[in-house]
């Protein structure tokens, strides 16, 4: 999967750049986190999701683990740029409790 990583006012910006996001991403992305946290000492993700219009169960499972992950470290993950099916996908699973979620990056960088 293609991710492109960025830091804006301390905050780590993962974008996905793929349209599905699906099983055989998920464990890319949980590698990712985990070697954020571990290695880097992030403690503050946003995870833009504005590219992708499909994202499946094991996907969202990663996103998951990664605040396990994080959230271990008093780290948190915010969400930001879901398409329509991808929020369906979030409001399905109950995650949009769980995350809070934005709809561009500037609101989710100035949240933390």
């Amino acid at each position: 999967m293609d991710y492109t990583v960025e830091e804006v006012n301390g905050v780590t910006v993962i974008n996905v750049n793929a349209r599905r996001a699906i099983a055989e991403n998920a464990k890319d992305l949980k590698a990712l986190i985990f070697d954020l946290v571990e290695k880097k000492n992030v403690k503050k993700i946003a995870l833009d999701l504005s590219a992708v219009e499909f994202a499946d169960s094991s996907f969202l499972g990663a996103i998951v683990s990664g605040l396990k992950k994080i959230t271990a470290v008093k780290g948190d993950i915010k969400i930001l740029g879901l398409q329509p099916p991808v929020r369906a996908m979030f409001e399905l699973t109950r995650l949009y409790k769980v995350f809070e979620i934005f709809d561009n990056k500037d609101d989710a960088i100035n949240s933390f």
